[in-house]
């Protein structure tokens, strides 16, 4: 007899699953949901409006974060059977994470800084889900949050240094490389003396931070997704951006070797345009064969294998 109350017990303490709460009352569920949404888009609204600018701006470092949060909403949907089947359990810890969102809202709004206002969407968005549906779902849900970043423009200030920095270096070492090729290749700040007389201007956007931002964002959503132990996913991680400085070395060096055949004017041209594309496509191809390698030298073990 006392079996079956402490069966009772358990089962009456037991957190109700999404699924349950689904079923029983979904029109009051979404409902919620909708209400949700629209406070959070009129509160982010100025925000959203101005993360979509950056985002088309001609020079935009971040034109590939159009597709960011429509992955992180795939990755729910496929996280859809686990988290129906997950205990919903309300943690009082959201509070403090929405609290600390809302803080730097708050601030970052009176400061007029909108790089802080546009990063308090994260905390806020995991704050609500703490609050909503609880740790246990939280867990599961952490990289379709997590991955929202990469859709947040960083400030001018910052990606300008970086860049200035990264086009140096990556001049630095496309003419060292000439040089070792006994190619006449001289470089006087940003511009690259070619022979005697002609000469090529390297440019910001040669800098090589889009391909950087871009990489980022890829490298930490092919670490997610790729069937490897954890040190070879963040090893994914880690490579990513070495792959982007090494494929804008080689295209300028590739840019300095055709001005120093060609001249400058075919340097700069339509030759300057289609570099950047395929550059770009061998930087993702560098990747994927990293991530090959890295699931033959270290793959992912089942939890049968990793039990027995």
């Amino acid at each position: 007899m006392s079996e079956v109350t402490d069966a009772r017990r358990v089962t009456s303490t037991t957190s109700p699953t999404l699924g349950e709460i689904w079923s029983q009352n979904r029109n009051a569920v979404l409902g919620f949901l909708a209400v949700t949404i629209a406070l959070v888009v009129v509160t982010f609204y100025r925000s959203f409006k101005d993360i979509y600018h950056h985002w088309n701006l001609p020079e935009s470092l971040y034109s590939h974060a159009l597709l960011i949060p429509p992955i992180s909403l795939f990755f729910v949907w496929r996280l859809r059977a686990s988290l129906r089947t997950t205990e919903v359990a309300p943690s009082p810890w959201g509070y403090l994470v929405l609290g600390m969102g809302c803080c730097m809202l708050l601030l970052g709004d009176f400061l007029g800084f909108m790089t802080v206002v546009h990063l308090s969407l994260l905390p806020v968005l995991t704050g609500l889900c703490l609050i909503f549906l609880g740790s246990a779902q939280v867990q599961k849900l952490w990289f379709p949050l997590g991955f929202l970043f990469f859709m947040i423009p960083m400030p001018y200030s910052l990606t300008s240094g970086i860049s200035f920095q990264s086009k140096m270096i990556a001049t630095e070492s496309a003419v060292a490389i000439g040089q070792f090729l006994t190619l006449h290749m001289v470089q006087d700040g940003s511009y690259v003396y070619l022979g005697t007389e002609d000469r090529l201007l390297v440019g910001d956007v040669c800098g090589g931070m889009r391909s950087l931002v871009a990489l980022l964002a890829f490298g930490a959503l092919m670490a997610y997704v790729s069937k490897t132990t954890w040190w070879a996913k963040l090893l994914i991680l880690l490579v990513s951006p070495a792959i982007a400085i090494l494929a804008n070395v080689t295209r300028i060096f590739f840019l300095c070797v055709v001005g120093y055949v060609w001249g400058s004017e075919t340097a700069t041209g339509l030759v300057h345009d289609i570099s950047g594309i395929g550059i770009f496509a061998v930087a993702f191809a560098l990747l994927f064969s990293a991530e090959a390698i890295l699931r033959k030298i270290a793959p992912q073990r089942d939890e049968g294998e990793s039990k027995s």
